[in-house]
């Protein structure tokens, strides 16, 4: 395995270099922030749940073990956190109703609709109704096999660094894309009967 480019400024920190965090939160922020989102479905929440992220690091800074990358230790507090979110009712309530519209960070909207502006607004009205329950569906899926899919499929990573954020080894994350896909795929098939 390569070196963690992280740990240099990860040992900074841990002596006291509170800007270490600064730089720190520069690399991973944008993948973080992405892999939280797809996870809640709510831009407000993600950001929270990204500060948390980095508040629990910085907390737990002389805890780190180099047993994995940095990053590694990132997307998992970032992945407890959103467990934790998903448990509490009153988001998985909240959550079904949100739309896909999610802000970049130069301030553009991109939102769910992908049918062209002059297409049937029948076609329009069932991709945006197969997008919401594939989306509902990804929403159900159990944890594991949720956060595979999202970096590997939605965020379009390689498995290698699926598997490094993750801390599974690759053919975990194969099986847990595989077993995720068919899920999904079943139940979208139920749901057109």
């Amino acid at each position: 395995m390569a070196p963690d480019p992280d740990l240099p400024l990860w040992r900074e920190l841990q002596q006291g270099n509170d800007d270490a965090l600064n730089t720190l939160m520069e690399r991973h922020n944008g993948g973080l922030f992405r892999f939280i989102y797809r996870y809640v479905l709510n831009e407000e929440d993600a950001r929270e749940l990204i500060q948390e992220t980095f508040v629990r690091a910085y907390f737990k800074r002389h805890q780190f073990q180099p047993r994995a990358k940095i990053s590694t230790w990132l997307y998992h507090i970032a992945l407890n956190l959103c467990r934790d979110h998903a448990r509490s009712r009153a988001m998985k309530e909240s959550r079904l109703n949100e739309s896909l519209v999610v802000r970049t960070d130069d301030g553009k909207e991109l939102e769910r609709d992908f049918a062209a502006k002059n297409a049937d607004p029948a076609r329009i009205a069932q991709t945006n109704e197969a997008l919401l329950a594939l989306e509902h569906a990804i929403q159900l899926l159990p944890h594991d096999l949720k956060a595979a899919f999202i970096l590997a499929v939605l965020e379009d990573l390689p498995q290698k660094e699926c598997s490094e954020r993750l801390g599974i080894s690759i053919k975990a994350v194969e099986t847990r894309v595989y077993r995720a896909r068919k899920i999904l795929e079943s139940k979208l098939s139920l749901d057109r009967k």
